[in-house]
């Protein structure tokens, strides 16, 4: 008995003619200066690990995934016991608006939106560095949902 292996997600009808895929560098609209490019590698690294798609150059993809984080948004999701002001815990949200674009036809396949969560604790020695390490998890999370956006009928 054999069975078939199928690496990657299946694709939406709209996307079953289409092999592989580039992705233009995020625009960033937040006040971190790396949000963009983060993105933009999580973006592409989440879709070559899926398999659905092969990454290929811009001249030729047979799709193009391009976009903008709008905004960054924070919580505090811990609160110090002794001054419920100051906060332990900081959840980081990056929100992204993108189009994913047919480089045959020009067609708009698709137009979404997604986000991706983090978080970082204020008591760590180097703090940008915990910034940055949970803005990256959370660009890694919003990657992930446009995968799945790309990968399921």
């Amino acid at each position: 008995c054999s069975s078939l292996y199928h690496m990657g997600g299946l694709k939406p009808v709209s996307m079953q003619e289409l092999d592989t895929f580039s992705v233009e560098m995020f625009a960033n609209h937040s006040t971190q200066p790396t949000a963009g490019m983060l993105l933009t590698t999580a973006v592409t690294d989440s879709l070559q690990r899926d398999g659905t798609y092969r990454l290929a150059s811009s001249a030729r993809a047979d799709f193009t995934i391009s976009g903008e984080i709008t905004h960054l948004s924070r919580e505090s999701l811990l609160t110090d016991p002794d001054d419920t002001y100051l906060s332990r815990e900081v959840g980081v949200t990056v929100h992204v608006r993108y189009t994913v674009r047919n480089n045959r036809s020009g067609a708009v396949i698709m137009q979404r939106e997604a986000s991706g969560q983090g978080s970082y604790f204020t008591d760590t020695g180097n703090q940008q560095s915990a910034v940055d390490s949970a803005l990256s998890y959370a660009a890694r999370n919003a990657a992930e949902d446009i995968t799945n956006d790309l990968t399921t009928p």
